[in-house]
């Protein structure tokens, strides 16, 4: 597997690490990889735009696979592809 764009600068919010209780390098790696979680076909398809074009690219995971209730966690790589920020979807 192979990556499509950089990610640049890794960045963890307080909350998402507080949440997750762990640094998430393995959704980082997902990410990286184009595994981009539960997203809609609209945010696919802006992926794969984005992916062509420099643009922002964004993953959704749960915070705990098994449940969902504790919500999810976004992972977004900003449109200049100089950095990555994982943060709680609420945030």
């Amino acid at each position: 597997m192979y990556s499509n764009f950089l990610l640049g600068n890794l960045r963890i919010t307080d909350g998402a690490k507080i949440r997750l209780k762990r640094i998430p390098y393995d959704l980082i790696a997902r990410h990286a990889v184009n595994e981009h979680g539960d997203l809609t076909n609209r945010e696919i398809r802006r992926n794969e735009i984005a992916m062509k074009t420099i643009g922002e690219i964004m993953s959704r995971y749960r915070v705990d696979p098994t449940d969902a209730s504790l919500g999810n966690v976004i992972v977004v790589t900003h449109e200049c592809w100089d950095e990555t920020l994982v943060k709680l979807e609420t945030e």
